[in-house]
């Protein structure tokens, strides 16, 4: 039956069935961990429930992998041209995604390879760095995953660059969710995260400043 599925050719010998389990258990635990931190710290712009829901079963499957091949050069050089597929076919917009992805895998590898104190001590710091990162902004009043939608007359493309500039100097992640303009009239809505009351000010005094007329600006938070 093992020659039949081709369990002969895995080569897992070196990893008895209780490291299996044990490190199989700890990735899992780990990965909500992380998955936890990440839903209530991460500034991501994007839908981070969906995201964090795929953390554990990530995870697993580097465990599985790195399980598979750690003795085999072969197998390893096909996971490098797999993973460099899977990830140049996947749209990962932010940057903290890809870092919280790296730390899955960090994780994942470290557990399969037997090193269970590397990922306690990689989820404490992650955790650590992320409550001391919003204890800085407890004092602040800002949102996350919410949306600006402005509507004005004829606003052009050079505005529309100018105030996202103008954003990301104020520390706001800005994903442009649609820009509609009419013959007389354009609406954008912005998807963002870190946004202010000042900062919504700020927003106002530069549409002002642009002479625009009928404008209209609403804020409203989504269900994230």
């Amino acid at each position: 039956m093992s020659d039949l599925l081709g369990l002969s050719d895995l080569q897992l010998s070196t990893t008895s069935l209780s490291e299996f389990i044990i490190g199989f258990v700890l990735t899992i635990i780990f990965s909500l961990l992380i998955r936890n931190i990440y839903i209530n710290h991460s500034n991501s712009v994007s839908n981070k429930t969906i995201v964090a829901n795929i953390f554990p079963l990530f995870s697993v499957a580097i465990f599985l992998i790195v399980i598979t091949i750690k003795s085999s050069i072969v197998l390893s050089l096909g996971l490098v041209g797999a993973l460099s597929i899977i990830r140049f076919r996947t749209a990962i917009k932010e940057a903290e995604q890809i870092v919280y992805f790296l730390i899955l895998t960090a994780i994942a590898i470290a557990s399969a390879a037997g090193s269970y104190l590397f990922p306690i001590l990689l989820v404490i710091f992650v955790f650590i760095y992320n409550f001391y990162r919003t204890k800085q902004k407890s004092g602040e009043i800002s949102s996350s995953n919410d949306h600006l939608v402005i509507t004005a007359d004829k606003i052009d493309n050079k505005k529309i660059e100018e105030l996202i500039n103008l954003l990301n100097e104020q520390g706001v992640n800005v994903e442009i969710q649609s820009i509609n303009k009419k013959e007389n009239n354009t609406s954008i809505v912005l998807k963002m995260s870190d946004f202010n009351i000042n900062t919504l000010t700020k927003v106002e005094d530069f549409l002002n400043k642009q002479g625009l007329k009928n404008q209209e600006i609403q804020f409203f938070s989504s269900s994230e």
